[in-house]
Formats: C-alpha cells, sequence, structure tokens
C-alpha cells in the first residue's frame, strides 16, 4: 500500500523540452473542454514557494503545488496553455535540476490514459542519477520522479497528493488536480497495470 501525503542548471544540465503536438488533432488547434463538475488547472488555487525558482522561467505562470522527495523539490505549474514542473536539490539549486513543459493537448490529441486526461506527455534527465516524467492535461498533471535511491515525499503543498511506490521506493507519483481528478487517479495507481516510467516516453 503506497505512502500517502497531501501537498537553469549547470552548463549543459538545464533540461527544458516542449511537448509537440501528437497526431489525431483538429487544424484549428482548439482545446477540450474541462469535464463538468471538475474545476481546470489554470483555475486552482495558486501557492507561494521559499526562493524564486521561477525567476528563469519566461511568462506568467501560476505555481499550485510543491512536493519534496529525499532531498529535491519538485515544483507543477501552469500558464495559459500548458503545465510545467522544475526540480532540483534542496541542498544545492543546480544539482539534479530539469525542467520539462508541456502544452495542454487540443481536440482529439493525446492519450486518454490515465484518467482525467486527454494528455500529452514530456520526460527527460534530472541530474546524472535521476529521471522525471510530465503528463499535462486541461484538468491534471501527473508527474513521476525515480531518484538514485529509496525516499520519501513529505511537505506537499497545493491540490496535489504524493505517493511513494510500494515496489519501487526510489520513485514517487505526484497527481496534481481538484479532489475529485486527484480520487481517480488514485485508483489508477493502485492498478496492477499501470505502465511506470523508467525512460524516455515514446
Amino acid at each position: 500500500m503506497p505512502r500517502i501525503e497531501r501537498t537553469l542548471a549547470t552548463g549543459a544540465a538545464l533540461i527544458v523540452l516542449l511537448a509537440g503536438c501528437e497526431a489525431g488533432g483538429e487544424a484549428d488547434g482548439n482545446s477540450p473542454g474541462s469535464a463538468i463538475g471538475v474545476t481546470p488547472l489554470k483555475d486552482l488555487e495558486p501557492i507561494t514557494v521559499a526562493g524564486d525558482p521561477m525567476a528563469d522561467v519566461p511568462g506568467s505562470v501560476t505555481i499550485v503545488a510543491e512536493t519534496k522527495f529525499g532531498h529535491n523539490r519538485i515544483i507543477g505549474y501552469v500558464n495559459d496553455d500548458s503545465c510545467g514542473l522544475l526540480t532540483f536539490s534542496t541542498d544545492d539549486p543546480a544539482a539534479n535540476r530539469a525542467h520539462l513543459v508541456s502544452k495542454w493537448p487540443g481536440r482529439g490529441e493525446g492519450s486518454t490514459a490515465p484518467p482525467a486526461g486527454p494528455y500529452h506527455s514530456v520526460s527527460g534527465a534530472a541530474g546524472a542519477k535521476a529521471w522525471v516524467s510530465l503528463r499535462c492535461g486541461q484538468n491534471a498533471m501527473v508527474i513521476e520522479y525515480v531518484s538514485d535511491g529509496p525516499a520519501a515525499p513529505h511537505d506537499v503543498r497545493g491540490q496535489a497528493t504524493a505517493a511513494q511506490l510500494a515496489d519501487n521506493p526510489a520513485t514517487v507519483l505526484i497527481t496534481i488536480g481538484d479532489p475529485t481528478v486527484r480520487k481517480q487517479l488514485e485508483y489508477w495507481a493502485k492498478s496492477p497495470v499501470r505502465p511506470t516510467t523508467s525512460g524516455p516516453i515514446r
């Protein structure tokens, strides 16, 4: 049973990945509407975080969640048409650093799994020994962070739930969205057939 809690780089270490559109989108590029009764990410209550970690992120962003996993901070944010995450070490902000950004899917685009989608996906290294992936939808973000050793999520803030995977204690799964969305994703996370990310999302 997973343990649940509520919640740019040195040289070439900076990673900024922008997910492109998947095949099947409509030409107008309009975004699908939010599900009835679900609060979209852009309307979640923002939070403030220590320091100024978003200083190098262009444009106006809204921070909606923060989780600490071992000695790393994982921050989720949104802007007008995309989701983003920023991770870095609490001991050294230049270490274990990654910045992933993905646009929300337009009509007919993205993956319908997990629940509360559709999603676009992006992933990349967070330093030399860690990996992080982001699934981005209008109603939810799903972050999977694989560290170089077992750790526990703590100090979870915002509309987020963080769970250390029982079968892989070096991995934390963070879901961001309103309570209804996170409950759906909690059931998905417990599924024995749920795919995990240990490398680039294809």
